[in-house]
């Protein structure tokens, strides 16, 4: 209709969005074996919860579908 005014929902999908960290747990050859949600609330937060979960399998950081950082696994 004429003059009828829009619900007001322009630019929602440009809202940020509250990190959800995961650590992707790795085989040796890359398989995914698992997966752990980090409730966390910024990246360098999840860099050291991600560390410390790295034994005998290496992790990868990632935030919905933003990679962070691979950490191999410790000799």
């Amino acid at each position: 209709m004429a003059g009828e005014r829009g619900l007001g929902f322009d630019g929602l999908d440009k809202l940020p969005t509250p990190p959800r960290y995961r650590a992707i747990l790795l085989g040796k050859s890359g398989e995914v074996l698992g997966m752990t949600r980090l409730h966390v609330g910024d990246d360098p937060t999840a860099i050291v919860e991600a560390k410390a979960l790295v034994n005998g399998h290496a992790i990868e950081l990632w935030d919905g579908v933003r990679f962070i950082e691979h950490f191999p696994v410790s000799n």
